[in-house]
């Protein structure tokens, strides 16, 4: 009998940095207006991985939208990014492909669509700071 290995993980994203901890009342996220015929605003967002089998993951590779330069990004997992966090700027939702490595060399795919809309419409308490391109 083949027994298949699985991961107590999941991907998430955040505008809101998840290496800091922070209350309520300090929940900082930053904006920029890309100065284009667009006019579009970009947020920083946060991707990353959580869940209590994350000292178990090697390296994370993030296939990004096909509009983004380099669309693979691929984050090692450190003691200074425990959780392979990724920060991108970004101004829309869309679905991320995830490769996550094991410490063992196995391989788990995972799909991810961005939800950190419903932080923009859902968090009152957020002081917004702009950021220059």
């Amino acid at each position: 009998m083949i027994r298949l290995k699985t991961y107590d993980i999941k991907v998430e994203d955040s505008l809101f940095d998840p290496n800091e901890k922070k209350s309520s009342e300090e929940l900082v996220a930053y904006y920029k207006k890309y100065q284009s015929r667009s006019k579009k605003t970009y947020y920083k967002v946060f991707l990353y991985v959580s869940g209590k089998d994350l000292p178990f993951i090697k390296k994370v590779s993030y296939k990004l939208h096909k509009t983004f330069r380099n669309p693979v990004k691929t984050v090692e997992r450190k003691p200074d990014n425990p959780n392979c966090s990724l920060v991108l700027w970004t101004w829309g939702l869309f679905n991320i492909n995830i490769e996550v490595e094991d410490i063992n060399g196995g391989i788990t795919h995972m799909k991810h669509y961005l939800s950190y809309g419903n932080e923009i419409k859902n968090e009152k308490n957020i002081k917004w700071k702009s950021s220059t391109l």
